[in-house]
């Protein structure tokens, strides 16, 4: 119980934290655009500029996550549906070729005529980050697996982390498609959104004697495993057979450190298994 004492307060100013880079970055993109200041929206000299609806998206997601550290559980549930909801709607007019309306609607609502389209990474971290925030704003059901909340969150951190690397790489790993990659600041958000995530798991959880929740191993295997996986769709399906061997060993430590972090979080994965059964 005192360990619980005196990390929940962290956890809880964790997320807070979290929420508000999220919301503000996002913000502060729409902001830029609509003054028509590309460079901001960029957030590098060499980033791309960020969609419109990704940043209505991270700003729905990042208060939603202020919601939770304040324990409002209306916000959480509202911005929690329309963000999963907004995802949704792409997506769906992505795979009937039916769009992009939506997208379109929100650009024009922003006074923005140059803009290009959501980028299916981004489309999963708003749909993930949706479905974790609705499983969080279930009390009865939260409480039993929040193991699951924060392996979904890892999963968008894991998002993020390999899209920033490739970023600073040279290597367009943030790109799943050729056509519409991932922005600078879509990413940042992306890896805010999914840590604030995993510390409003880690709030309410069991914690050990280092102060970190039991399940903390299976966070740590499936994010590691994650960011492999997120730089292999990127080569698969987004233009892989491009990149050039010089930048591709910038990917090397990366891939190094999360397979390490995989091998060593399996063990203790199997461990808390075992006592779980």
């Amino acid at each position: 119980m005192q360990i619980q004492y005196k990390m929940g307060p962290v956890y809880r100013a964790g997320l807070i934290v979290c929420g508000g880079m999220c919301a503000g970055l996002a913000t502060a993109v729409l902001v830029a655009s609509t003054l028509h200041r590309e460079v901001f929206a960029r957030g590098l000299p060499v980033g791309l500029p960020t969609e419109p609806t990704s940043a209505v998206g991270f700003v729905l997601c990042g208060l939603a996550l202020i919601g939770i550290g304040y324990w409002f559980p209306h916000v959480t549930l509202l911005f929690g549906t329309v963000s999963m909801s907004l995802a949704i709607v792409v997506m769906g007019e992505s795979l009937f070729r039916t769009g992009p309306r939506m997208e379109s609607h929100i650009a024009a609502s922003l006074g923005m005529l140059d803009w290009h389209g959501l980028a299916p990474n981004t489309v999963a971290v708003l749909l993930l980050g949706g479905v974790a925030l609705l499983l969080r704003h279930t009390g009865q059901w939260f409480e039993r697996r929040l193991h699951v909340i924060a392996v979904i969150g890892s999963v968008i951190v894991a998002i993020g982390t390999s899209g920033c690397v490739g970023y600073m790489a040279g290597v367009p790993t943030y790109s799943w498609y050729s056509e519409a990659p991932m922005s600078f600041v879509s990413v940042i958000c992306s890896f805010v959104l999914g840590l604030g995530i995993v510390m409003s798991a880690c709030r309410y959880s069991e914690l050990d004697e280092s102060g970190a929740p039991r399940w903390f191993p299976l966070v740590v295997f499936v994010g590691a495993l994650a960011v492999n996986c997120s730089t292999g769709i990127a080569y698969l399906f987004g233009g892989g057979r491009i990149w050039q061997w010089p930048s591709i060993t910038g990917l090397l430590p990366m891939t190094a450190a999360t397979l390490v972090l995989a091998a060593v979080a399996a063990k203790d994965v199997r461990r808390w298994r075992e006592l779980g059964s």
